[in-house]
């Protein structure tokens, strides 16, 4: 290596490529670049004074932080944790004066490496802790209660801790309310708006003051388009702080986080305004709308899905007519790669299967943002909807109650950005994607007024009683002046993907909130 290990310009990006074997989206490790460790390192450090100081980096991979702060503050105590051993051994060596050791900061690593803490010290905890969609953590009972026991809020519907960044923050969050210090972290920005993180966000706020947001956009990560951001907070001490101040492409503004988002941006004055108004004369989409559900997930679309429906059907009986013994063989046939053989041979174990054509249902592979209005052709496949074939209620029937046969149904999604609605006009399933919902047109009156959960004492269809459209009662009221419901979930649709809603509203609530639909006046497109 042409550089000492210490050179300021080396990223741990290129450090890492001499670790080809980890699974860097699986542990949610993306290393970070230079410039953004000098950033996030300049920011947390003005918020502290020159007195004795611990330095804590709780993932801190090939040691970018614990490097520069060597550099900025060489008389500061430095502690490292690192899950991957020769990634810390990388670490120790371009860090000789720290105390880096292995360990998961999740499960009590940090424990025995901040015990020899000084008296007196202040702590800065900052890092780029793993994102990876959903923790190791959630599967692990006992490590999950304790870290959600950091949090002593209720967790609504739609809420969750799923993420082990969100996980990192509470175990620094914990620490520094007990102590001074500054903790400086580079996380997803949805950590900023998504209504998933409302909690964290309330929960942090609660015990540390905000000082910096910066929005660091797409990009930032070889790897990744994951939009990015910088957070620092402060321990609470008896002084208020000022306003905390936002950043984003150069242009900075303070702001206040309020209720019931505790967002940690700015809203633009024009959004709030449009808002309020759509608020006070309308209804959430999802009020409005009162029956929707996430799309058919069925876990196996390599055996369960085809663009062809005479291809699927002859998939699945030559599958129900192979063997334990004869199952390699049929994957070889049907080109299904050798690591499904562990879900084939654990369907096989199931009762045994007869395949039945009724189950075949068109397969509408809904795209979000790129089918905005209408779905293409080429988005229609075949899927074979069966209750022993695809687990946990994904195949989205309740009941006696097929929510599939509607031939309208209006697709959306909602707190997940873009924003966007299309219509379908055809019998069938619509896939799962992003946070996306199909709406039938019609659906049972009791299912309507009573909401899905009535489908789990029903013993027949007829017990949900007779179809009527899918609108609240003011969204019945309202349709019926647009020429009918079907004309109704057209403006719907028209509204959502039109100026007003993409253009203003979104960028300040899309990720947060679900849009007011305004019922009174001409509706906004």
């Amino acid at each position: 290596m042409a550089r000492t290990l210490d050179t300021p310009e080396l990223d741990e990006e290129r450090l890492v490529h001499q670790f080809p074997g980890i699974d860097r989206k699986a542990v949610g490790a993306f290393y970070t670049p230079a410039p953004i460790v000098e950033r996030t390192l300049a920011l947390a450090l003005s918020h502290l004074g020159d007195g004795p100081l611990t330095v804590v980096d709780p993932a801190c991979g090939a040691g970018a932080f614990l490097a520069a702060a060597a550099r900025h503050r060489p008389d500061a105590r430095l502690c490292g944790l690192e899950l991957d051993a020769g990634v810390a051994h990388l670490c120790q060596a371009r860090v000789p004066g720290a105390d880096v050791r292995v360990g998961d900061a999740l499960r009590g690593g940090l424990e025995p490496l901040l015990a020899g803490t000084p008296e007196g010290h202040a702590e800065l905890w900052v890092g780029n802790p793993p994102y990876n969609g959903t923790s190791a953590v959630l599967k692990d009972a006992a490590c999950y209660a304790r870290l959600r026991a950091l949090v002593p809020l209720a967790m609504p519907p739609g809420t969750s801790l799923r993420d082990d960044f969100a996980f990192f923050l509470l175990v620094a969050m914990k620490r520094l309310t007990a102590r001074p210090g500054v903790l400086a972290f580079i996380t997803p920005a949805s950590l900023l708006e998504s209504f998933i993180y409302a909690p964290l966000r309330h929960a942090l706020l609660d015990a540390l003051h905000l000082r910096e947001v910066v929005d660091l956009g797409p990009g930032i990560f070889t790897g990744t388009q994951v939009r990015t951001c910088i957070t620092v907070w402060t321990s609470r001490s008896g002084a208020d702080a000022p306003a905390p101040r936002h950043e984003h492409k150069g242009v900075g503004q303070c702001f206040t986080p309020e209720p019931p988002e505790w967002r940690l941006s700015p809203i633009a004055r024009e959004a709030a305004a449009l808002d309020a108004d759509w608020r006070a004369r309308g209804e959430p989409l999802t009020t409005l709308i009162p029956v929707s559900l996430p799309g058919v997930k069925t876990r196996f679309d390599e055996l369960l899905v085809d663009a062809d429906r005479e291809r699927l059907l002859a998939r699945l009986h030559a599958f129900c007519a192979a063997t334990q013994d004869t199952l390699e063989d049929f994957a070889r046939e049907y080109h299904l790669e050798p690591a499904l053989l562990p879900k084939l041979r654990a369907l096989k174990k199931g009762p045994a299967l007869e395949v039945d054509a009724s189950h075949v249902r068109p397969f509408f592979r809904y795209g979000g943002a790129r089918h905005r209005g209408a779905l293409p052709p080429e988005a229609k496949a075949f899927c074979y909807l069966d209750r022993r074939l695809i687990p946990r209620g994904d195949h989205r029937l309740r009941g006696p109650y097929d929510p599939h046969q509607d031939a309208v149904k209006l697709l959306f999604n909602v707190r997940e950005l873009p924003l966007s609605a299309a219509l379908l006009e055809e019998p069938g399933c619509v896939h799962d994607h992003r946070h996306a919902r199909f709406a039938p047109l019609y659906v049972p009156q009791r299912i309507r007024d009573e909401g899905l959960g009535i489908t789990r004492g029903a013993r027949s269809r007829d017990s949900l009683g007779p179809l009527v459209p899918n609108l609240s009662p003011r969204g019945s009221a309202w349709a019926q002046g647009l020429g009918g419901p079907e004309a109704a979930f057209r403006a719907v649709m028209r509204f959502l993907n039109g100026a007003p809603v993409q253009r203003v509203w979104a960028p300040a609530f899309g990720a947060s909130r679900v849009v007011p639909v305004p019922l009174e006046g001409p509706l906004p497109e």
